[in-house]
């Protein structure tokens, strides 16, 4: 099974026996936060928009800039894949704001997706 680092954002094999398991939400997630909003093909409402935040300036109200940007993402998986989607950004290093996004499923289990948005030059 491969998983995503959330530190390198990098995928991780880590065995082909459970690669087939149905529990890749985390995955989900992370892959529509970092496709480039309007680049994919298929979908040009996929992905998000954090790509703009690279030359932005780290000020307090880019963090509610890139809460937006991540519900904006992750807008369409509520009605089809999951029940709600919670999104809070905090910042606790200079140069990235940190996002805690709550993913509800349809059975009620809550799981916690850590992940991180690099803002600034």
């Amino acid at each position: 099974m491969g998983v995503i680092n959330l530190e390198s954002k990098d995928y991780v094999l880590i065995s082909l026996d459970a690669a087939f398991s149905n529990n890749d939400d985390e995955q989900i997630i992370c892959q529509r936060l970092n496709i480039y909003r309007r680049k994919y093909w298929a979908n040009s409402n996929l992905g998000s928009r954090f790509y703009t935040l690279r030359r932005s300036k780290d000020v307090p109200r880019t963090i509610q800039t890139v809460k937006q940007f991540a519900e904006e993402a992750l807008s369409d998986l509520v009605p089809d894949r999951f029940q709600s989607i919670l999104v809070t950004a905090t910042q606790s290093i200079k140069s990235r704001i940190d996002l805690n996004i709550e993913v509800t499923r349809f059975t009620g289990e809550k799981q916690t997706v850590l992940y991180f948005v690099p803002v600034g030059g």
